[in-house]
Order: C-alpha cells, then sequence, then structure tokens
C-alpha cells in the first residue's frame, strides 16, 4: 500500500467494535439480479437458508424488486441504517456506490477485485479508499468472501451450517476460509466466525485477532497469514494476551517463493520466518505448516476445557498394533509428550482383570484385535477405566486400525469398540480427555465405516484424528502452549474467557 493510501485508511479511524460485522441487525446487497444468479442472489438466498432474522435490503439502480425483497438505488435509501453492505459489483461502480452511503453504513464489505492485488488497480484503490471516508463506514476487503457467523445465521458457503461454537478464524484467503469451514465442520469444529479479509485495506488481521481474543463466545482463535501491516500491534496484542486464549497460526509465504506468490496474490509481501518464530516464541501462540495441522490443532484446543490447567504432556497410548504404537511414541517423544510407565500397582490390578499375554501391560497399552475381541470387548474398556483411575493422565490417545479390527464378528467388534469409546468419554474424569486416531488405509472397503465411527465420535466431541501422527502433532501444540502457561504461572485460563484482554490494549 502506497503511503497516501494508508494515510487515508488511518483517517477512516478503526473504533468501530466489530460486533455489529458477526450480528448485524440489516443487511444490504449489492449486486443482486432480476436476469441471473448473481452473487448477491447467491448471497441472499444463503442467508434465507441459514435462518437469517433480520432485514434485507437489495440494492439496484433500476429495480424495485429483487429475490422477492423491495430494491433500493442507493445505500442512503433504504429505510433503516445498514450493519452489513455485501457488496459484489464491478469494481469500478463501488467507489461512488459506497460514497453515496450518507454514513448509514456501518460495515461495508467488497467482494470485487481489482483494487491493487498484483500491483494492477491502484488508482482504484485510491478511490475505494476516499470513498470510505466520504460514506463514513469500516471495509472489509475488498477481494473477500466475507464473514461466516452460525449464530447469525451468516455464511459465503453453500450447504448446511455448522452449529455455533468456540473457535474463531480469520483468513487472509478467501478459498482456505472455504476450506477451513468445510473441512473444518468434517472434522466436528464449531465456529463462532470465520472473517476472509481479502487485501485488508482497512480492517486487517489485528482488529481481527483482538476481536476474538475479547469475545466471551470465542476460546480458539486461528488465522491464515500472509503479511502483517501492523506489526508491532500484532505482536501488542498477542504479547498482552499472555496465551490465555490458544493462537494457532497458519503462516504463508515462508519461503522464497511463498513470498513471491503471497505478493501476486493480495499486493504485499509476507515477513521473514525467523520473525514469525519469535513471535510464537515469545507470546505463547502456535505456529503450524500445513492446512491439515490447523484443523486437527483447532479440534484438540476446542476439546480443551479452558478452564481446566494446561495440558503437561502425561498421556496414555492404547491401542492395536504394535508397530504403531511404537512408532507414535518416538514422535510423541520428539514433542516433549510424557508416556508415563503404568505403576506396579496398576500393572497387578490389569493382571487382575485377566489380561492375557501378547497384550502390554505398560505405557503404550498394545491390545492385539484378538485380545480386544475378548469378553465381548468388555475387557479393553475395563483396563482403561482402571489405568485412568489410577494414573490420572491428561489425555488417553486411543487408536483403532480398522482393517485389522472391522473382520471380527463382521463389525461388531468395531461398534462395540466404539461404545466403548463413547462410554468412556462420557465418564471420564475430571482433569483427563479422551482423544481417538482411526486408522485406515483408505480403501473403499473402509472408509464407509471409518466415516461413520468418526462421525459418532465428533457429535460426541471427541477430537478424532485420521493418523498418529497428526494426532501427536495437535498433542505438540497443546503441550508448547501449556508449556508457556505454567512458565508464567497460569494454572487455569477462566479469565480468557472472561473476557479481560481490552481490545485497546
Amino acid at each position: 500500500m502506497n503511503t497516501a493510501v494508508e494515510e487515508s485508511v488511518q483517517d477512516i479511524g478503526n473504533d468501530v467494535a466489530l460486533d455489529a460485522l458477526f450480528h448485524p441487525s440489516t443487511i444490504a446487497v449489492a449486486g443482486v439480479s432480476s436476469k441471473s444468479v448473481g452473487q448477491g442472489n447467491s448471497f441472499i438466498r444463503r442467508l434465507r437458508r441459514a435462518g437469517y432474522k433480520g432485514n434485507i435490503y437489495p440494492i439496484h439502480p433500476h429495480e424495485t424488486v429483487l429475490e422477492g425483497l423491495p430494491a433500493y438505488r442507493g445505500l442512503a435509501d433504504t429505510p433503516e441504517p445498514i450493519d452489513y453492505a455485501f457488496i459484489a459489483i464491478p469494481a469500478e461502480g463501488v467507489p461512488g456506490l459506497l460514497a453515496g452511503a450518507n454514513g448509514r453504513v456501518k460495515f461495508a464489505q467488497v467482494m470485487s477485485s481489482g483494487f491493487g492485488e498484483g500491483g494492477r488497480g491502484q488508482a482504484l484503490q485510491e478511490a475505494l479508499v476516499d470513498a470510505l471516508r466520504i460514506g463514513r463506514m469500516r471495509l472489509l476487503g475488498p477481494n473477500c468472501l466475507g464473514v461466516y457467523s452460525p449464530s447469525a445465521g451468516i455464511s459465503f458457503v453453500e450447504g448446511q451450517m455448522t452449529q455455533a461454537g468456540s473457535v474463531g478464524v480469520f483468513s487472509q484467503s478467501g478459498g482456505l476460509s472455504v476450506d477451513i469451514i468445510n473441512h473444518g465442520a468434517h472434522r466436528g469444529l464449531r465456529f463462532s466466525g470465520v472473517v476472509s479479509l481479502g487485501n485488508c485495506l482497512d480492517i486487517g488481521p489485528c482488529e481481527l485477532l483482538e476481536h476474538y481474543l475479547s469475545d466471551t463466545d470465542t476460546h480458539v482463535i486461528g488465522a491464515y497469514l500472509e503479511t502483517v501491516e501492523e506489526g508491532r500491534r500484532f505482536f501488542e496484542a498477542l504479547r498482552a494476551a499472555n496465551a490465555r486464549k490458544p493462537v494457532v497460526i497458519l503462516k504463508g509465504g515462508c519461503t522464497a517463493q511463498g513470498q513471491r506468490a503471497a505478493a501476486s496474490h493480495t499486493g504485499s509481501l509476507a515477513g521473514n520466518d525467523r520473525i514469525w518464530k519469535a513471535l510464537a516464541s515469545q507470546t505463547g501462540s502456535l505456529l503450524v505448516d500445513s492446512l491439515e495441522d490447523f484443523i486437527d490443532t483447532l479440534a484438540a484446543f476446542q476439546s480443551w476445557d479452558p478452564t481446566q490447567a494446561p495440558f503437561s504432556g502425561r498421556v496414555v497410548l492404547f491401542g492395536n498394533g504394535g508397530g504403531a504404537s511404537v512408532l507414535a511414541s518416538d514422535a510423541l517423544g520428539r514433542l516433549d509428550i510424557e508416556l508415563p510407565a503404568i505403576t506396579s500397582e496398576t500393572v497387578q490390578t490389569l493382571k487382575e482383570l485377566g489380561v492375557p499375554p501378547g497384550a502390554s501391560l505398560d505405557n503404550p497399552l498394545d491390545f492385539p484385535a484378538n485380545i480386544l475381541n475378548r469378553d465381548g470387548g468388555r475387557l479393553p474398556e475395563q483396563v482403561l477405566e482402571a489405568v485412568v483411575r489410577a494414573e490420572a493422565p491428561d489425555i488417553v490417545l486411543l487408536h483403532l486400525n480398522l482393517p485389522v479390527v472391522l473382520p471380527y464378528r463382521d463389525g461388531g467388534l468395531m461398534d462395540e469398540l466404539m461404545s466403548m469409546v463413547l462410554r468412556l468419554d462420557a465418564a471420564m474424569q475430571q482433569g483427563t480427555r479422551l482423544f481417538l486416531v482411526l486408522r485406515s488405509t483408505g480403501q473403499a472397503a473402509y472408509e464407509p465405516k471409518r466415516q461413520e465411527c468418526a462421525q459418532m465420535a465428533m457429535k460426541a466431541g471427541i477430537p478424532t484424528f485420521l493418523d498418529l501422527s497428526a494426532a501427536a502433532r495437535a498433542l505438540g501444540s497443546l503441550k508448547k502452549h501449556g508449556k508457556f502457561l505454567r512458565n508464567r504461572g497460569f494454572l487455569g485460563q477462566e479469565q480468557a474467557i472472561g473476557g479481560t484482554f481490552s481490545s485497546r490494549s
């Protein structure tokens, strides 16, 4: 962004709370057509399907009725002021439309591109900034998809909305915003909000971070970032928050060619990789390297009770497949996750349960499928109940290898093991959580059952992973965050949920 444009953006001011962006009572929509299904038409239809309760006002220079609603010539002509204006018209028409709002719009979200991406459209960018000042509004975008808010019934993706939850996300990629919602919903994530930021000409990562840090409905924060113009402000917000809410960052543009791609994408250069590593180390935020790890880590933190003491790293690993348990033990060990030995007293209790030779009575507890099948599948449940009661681990990481388990009793053993998983999770003692890994080969013969079991577990709030390595990386982030909190004397995170962080700290 050039200096003149940057100064003009600062003149707009940023003292408007973002609540109306996530829960608008009135929405204006520009880009609605009477002849085809444009982006505006699709947006209105999604609002209706998602159950949006506020008033919707289509904006069109000529039409009087669109999508069954009265249409208005401009943003200043609607019967009441507008909280959120969705703008999806050609870029050349956007500045004039916004300049004519006459102070009656709080937030405009511009979906249109052509405002400086890749070094093109600088004049339009400057005209857009002037229009914001004249029209007296805040801007989300341009070149962005907008806001996904399940509690308000606002969405930029097709399909059924997820239930509202505690994960707040902002992303500088519209495409990844869609992926995060779709992939995350499939993995059991429940969002307080997801925001596609686009070019960040006005509202940017710092304000979204500050909003989520102070939002009592958000307990976990995720961000996909390519660049942060106000690096000091971003750092200070994280440092003031003291990691009371986990912040998971997926950073794009960490290599020279990634930075080149980011410059083409948003028109800005990404920061140095070493700077981001230093920021994470000093603030307790978590850096991840892939979208898959981003989703896995958010799922792990979503399940962690924010009033509970930070994760100390004590895990009991239970499952079938000896070599897999050994490799998982290595993966956990490299991430400073402890598999403490089972005490002799607990081992004696397990022997009294009748655990036969062939099963390991140490940690990891490795039970071949034929032993899991003993007593109609009841034995593993008794073992885990005894171990959790005596050893009180932070997490029980349970892994099941479907290609091995499914042939037993035509899938009957797998059904019983999943029932066991649900019962154990519901009865888990305070301070212990159950994480599940459903291992498979991806072959069609096993995938439907794996999907069925995964959905069952995630519906119950159990974090569920595709493989042990992914689970280990998520636990590594939990451990890193817990270590940061413990080093600062935080035994729980109750204050974060109370919203003690000030968005203007």
